[in-house]
């Protein structure tokens, strides 16, 4: 593959207006994201291609375009997107990886002709294929996203019908986001690419497993387009794993391919590391596979994650570096973080200023891969107020809830740590999020990773997986904190809030009662407060109102997301006092 992570942007004109200018704006703010080349194409010209991020290419126009900013991990420039088909019926660009296009790429290079060794070019001929076998562009698409084994988000122009199509995968592991206005439609990986278009631009996501197709008169409309393995069914009964010995055999074999599939050809790797058990169990099987891994974290010098990630860290015999966060540093980087992740969340916030600082080392390091630990708590049961569903409701309950959750981490986590560490330049990949790792888990009876109302821990297979592929019990079997207590950042939050400010007193006493808004505010999708330990999901309003009001500074009070996050900006306006 010859680029991995990269920026993608488009735009349609509505009125027959030229795009370039605001094509090149929208590229430039997501630098980031490909500060190894760009590209865009308008109309039915070629590719203006540049190996940096310079953005003085020549002029050209028309009402649609399409650009793109590359992350190069190997190869070269003939990766540049967008791509055009053989037939230049199709013009596509791809963000994302794909696992299986080495496959792919044998059966069709026969009929095709190939001009890169790039995965997105891959997509391109198979989705050329499929278009030549369907009756329109999203039959197509639901044909090519059957086949797919991978993580992406798609733009692609139908040359010959005008119709645009936005692409995400199943899960949303790569984000992609829209905004309709009367003048134009635009949509691009990051939302900030959108807002910098100025008015108020309301933004849009494409949602997982969804298609959004654009006529060529501008209208649009939304499709499913991926459909959840039938594993996933929530009425299922039957396991296919019911004991310990099979459910750990099958899911080694799983986890394994998956991370070959996400190390190959790497000679260094980076991991961002807790010392929980899910990032422990994917540097231990990275260790094993890349030449060079490289463990990260970062929190406060005495926080519980960076004690105990250095101590397993030193008995697995693993390399950790650790970036010290202080009130100082804190208070610098909450803007930037801010800006990264396009959020005012209290909670979104505090969990990514730790990945945020531990990237900036693995950054200096000139590390662009990264593993991640998020999937796991989800697949295997790992939650803390899971035990409390199955005393309340069940199994079968759990499991709805588990598949929930699942189909929300993109919300909640993904699009977040995509957008932290491509701060930095740098590609994260998750490993539990495969598409065989998930359909192992499903597959095993839940009453093996919780094992009832008082069960503390959750994920049993997981951990016995962990201790027989050699990890000490000790590690395999420790109870983590959330992410922000963890690493101490709530409390550095908090007073710097107070410092500014910002404290209980500029609260109105009638939202300091309202715990489902104060739930609201702290996280927006998860039901757990209603079976474990609310404290848990309360925010505390005055650091949202700090919070708040950095964002207004960062992105100005026009900048708004269509999600739960409206009912966000009516919560805050209704609280904060007059001063």
């Amino acid at each position: 593959m010859e680029e991995k992570m990269c920026g993608i942007a488009g735009i349609l004109n509505k009125n027959n207006l030229g795009v370039t200018e605001d094509l090149i704006l929208m590229l430039s703010c997501m630098h980031n994201r490909g500060p190894d080349g760009v590209a865009i194409q308008v109309g039915q010209n070629k590719p203006n291609c540049l190996e940096s991020s310079e953005l003085s290419m020549p002029y050209v126009d028309g009402k649609f375009g399409l650009g793109h900013v590359r992350l190069a991990i190997v190869g070269g420039k003939f990766g540049r997107q967008p791509f055009t088909s053989c037939d230049g019926r199709i013009t596509l660009e791809h963000n994302g990886e794909i696992y299986n296009y080495k496959q792919i790429r044998n059966r069709l290079q026969k009929v095709h002709d190939f001009v890169s060794s790039s995965d997105s070019e891959v997509i391109l001929h198979l989705l050329e294929e499929k278009l030549t076998q369907s009756r329109n562009l999203l039959e197509a698409l639901r044909k090519m996203a059957r086949i797919l084994d991978g993580v992406y988000s798609i733009a692609v122009k139908d040359n010959k019908t005008g119709e645009i199509a936005l692409v995400r995968d199943l899960l949303g592991v790569r984000q992609l986001y829209y905004s309709e206005d009367p003048q134009q439609v635009t949509f691009a990986s990051e939302q900030k690419a959108i807002w910098l278009l100025g008015g108020n631009k309301s933004v849009k996501r494409v949602m997982p497993g969804h298609a959004v197709i654009i006529n060529n008169k501008g209208n649009l409309r939304e499709y499913r387009i991926a459909e959840p393995p039938k594993t996933l069914n929530s009425n299922t009964k039957n396991f296919r794993y019911n004991t310990f010995e099979e459910a750990i055999r099958a899911y080694k074999r799983a986890l394994t391919l998956s991370m070959k599939k996400r190390t190959e050809g790497l000679d260094r790797i980076g991991i961002i590391f807790s010392g929980g058990i899910d990032s422990v169990l994917v540097a231990w099987l990275a260790k094993k596979m890349v030449k060079e891994v490289i463990c990260y974290n970062a929190g406060t010098p005495d926080s519980s994650d960076i004690l105990f990630a250095d101590k397993v860290a030193k008995e697995l015999q693993l390399t950790l570096k650790v970036n010290t966060i202080t009130k100082r540093s804190t208070q610098e980087m909450l803007p930037k973080i801010i800006h990264a992740i396009e959020e005012r969340n209290a909670v979104q916030v505090e969990v990514a200023l730790p990945i945020y600082s531990a990237m900036a080392l693995a950054k200096k390091d000139h590390v662009n891969v990264v593993l991640s630990g998020q999937g796991a708590d989800e697949i295997f049961g790992g939650y803390s107020w899971y035990p409390n569903i199955v005393a309340s409701e069940g199994y079968s309950s759990l499991r709805d809830h588990m598949i929930e959750d699942l189909f929300l981490l993109y919300k909640e986590t993904l699009e977040r740590e995509d957008k932290t560490t491509m701060a930095h330049g740098i590609e994260m990949r998750e490993p539990y999020l495969d598409k065989q790792v998930i359909k192992t888990a499903f597959n095993i009876s839940p009453r093996l990773n919780v094992k009832g109302a008082n069960d503390q821990l959750g994920k049993h297979v997981h951990r016995k997986l962990a201790e027989q592929l050699g990890i000490p019990k000790e590690i395999a079997y420790r109870n983590k904190a959330a992410a922000q207590h963890g690493s101490g950042i709530h409390f550095v939050i908090d007073e710097i809030a107070r410092e500014n400010n910002f404290d209980e007193s500029r609260i109105s006493s009638r939202y300091l009662e309202d715990l489902e808004n104060r739930e609201l505010l702290g996280s927006s999708q998860r039901y757990g407060f209603k079976y474990g330990n609310k404290d848990l999901w309360l925010t505390s309003p005055h650091i949202q109102i700090y919070l708040d009001r950095i964002f207004e500074n960062v992105f100005g009070k026009s900048s708004t997301f269509i999600d739960t996050s409206d009912e966000l900006n009516l919560l805050t306006n209704r609280i904060i006092k007059k001063i």
